[in-house]
């Protein structure tokens, strides 16, 4: 049975909708959660980030408060920079989201800047024509409903093939090679994770983007069922790559 690795950096930003879709291909996964050190296969006695594949068919790198660019405070990401270098030089697929994709551009030599204003809440994005014929965009519906909470982006990764535009940033999501994914929107959240989020960062959130707290609901209502589908297909193609 396959067995996927997930880099979880905070602790109220979960897995959510894509750990749901795992389970339900039949896919096992692993969860570290570095800052906080702590492993679902070693719960007693954290471990550190592997330094190999070994017998993960894939890795995820989720999202986080912290930059990328963070390694004098954060030491877990230089060792997740080498561990997404590792898996991409094992032909084993790659998907990181948000700071995830932040980390996946930072290793490979790209630019994360920090933009204008946060960009958060629900979003219609478009594929570009890479993105279009891409195998992880396939069955998509466009354009593609996601969730959008961040401040920097990335730009000018070498090799990168950007494959959605739009919102606040012109690379929503990127390829490197073959199987190396970067998605800047979320595909995990649920409005629980969203009210946490607001809970713990609320006055850096709000204050730029009120109808977090004004519309919560009913951007939820709206958007949610598209936000699911598209999240499960996405989840579901990326791990035919498997």
């Amino acid at each position: 049975m396959k067995r996927i690795l997930i880099i979880v950096p905070e602790l109220v930003a979960p897995p959510g909708i894509l750990g749901q879709a795992l389970v339900a291909q039949g896919v096992h996964y692993d969860t570290v959660f570095p800052v906080a050190r702590f492993a679902s296969y070693a719960p007693m006695d954290y471990p550190g980030l592997p330094q190999v594949p070994a017998n993960y068919a894939g890795l995820i790198v989720m999202g986080g408060p912290m930059s990328a660019k963070d390694e004098h405070l954060y030491p877990f990401l230089t060792e997740t920079m080498a561990l997404v270098r590792a898996f991409t030089a094992a032909d084993r697929p790659v998907l990181g989201v948000c700071l995830g994709a932040q980390i996946i551009a930072h290793a490979f030599g790209g630019d994360i800047y920090r933009m204008e204003k946060l960009e958060s809440g629900f979003f219609q994005l478009n594929l570009t024509e890479e993105g279009a014929v891409d195998p992880l965009f396939q069955g998509i519906e466009q354009p593609v409903t996601v969730f959008e909470n961040h401040y920097e982006a990335t730009r000018n990764t070498p090799g990168a093939v950007p494959l959605v535009t739009g919102g606040a940033c012109p690379i929503q999501a990127f390829r490197l090679g073959a199987k190396t994914y970067g998605v800047q929107f979320h595909i995990e959240v649920t409005i629980d994770i969203i009210r946490d989020w607001i809970r713990m960062f609320g006055t850096d959130f709000c204050r730029d983007e009120p109808r977090l707290l004004t519309d919560l609901d009913g951007e939820f209502a709206r958007h949610f069922p598209a936000y699911v589908r598209a999240c499960e297909t996405l989840t579901r193609n990326w791990l035919a790559l498997t």
